[in-house]
């Protein structure tokens, strides 16, 4: 039978305790996770049932590329936002290396906002109405509904700058956002 030497043992131990770190912090991440979604379904749940005008509205906390607030009202139709948006769209994204790509494509004056989906390789790119060619009075719109386009990295694993400005390059022409109200 073979004895273990101090270090031998030091070294299980040592690895069990970063395992049982991060399993920790892996289940803190779930709970906040899940205490957000019961948020999200809370206020889905108030703003469903309810007429338009009883609506709860929820603010969005929206935030440009340079991190300053800006009004929802400007985002959203009739001014409300939809059930369960922060819990959907995420997060301004922060990552300044996907910033400066953003920002050669969109003017950063434009306030065309870039979100990132918390648990995904997923980013949104949120349109001013004033911009938008698909929300408005002119295309039925209804209370809630805002321009998004969605670029998606899970096949990828992680965003590639080069494969992201492609992308954005794309979404940035008339046929989805009208300049002409600048």
């Amino acid at each position: 039978m073979a004895t273990k030497t101090f270090e031998e043992i030091k070294k299980v131990a040592e690895a069990k305790a970063k395992k049982s770190a991060e399993t920790r912090a892996k289940n803190a991440e779930d709970k906040k996770l899940a205490k957000e979604k019961a948020q999200a379904k809370k206020d889905l749940e108030i703003n469903l049932g309810a007429p338009i005008e009883e609506r709860k509205n929820v603010s969005a906390d929206l935030k440009n590329t340079k991190g300053e607030d800006v009004e929802d009202e400007d985002y959203f139709f009739g001014g409300i936002v939809p059930p369960g948006f922060k819990h959907t769209c995420g997060n301004p994204v922060d990552r300044e290396d996907l910033l400066e790509v953003f920002n050669k494509v969109f003017k950063p004056s434009d306030n065309i906002l870039f979100y990132k989906q918390s648990d995904k390789e997923v980013y949104l790119i949120i349109v001013p109405i004033k911009f938008s060619a698909s929300i408005g009075e002119h295309n039925n719109s209804i209370t809630g509904d805002f321009q998004k386009h969605a670029i998606s990295f899970l096949s990828e694993g992680s965003v590639n700058a080069d494969a992201l400005q492609s992308r954005l390059e794309r979404i940035n022409n008339p046929k989805f956002i009208k300049y002409s109200d600048r």
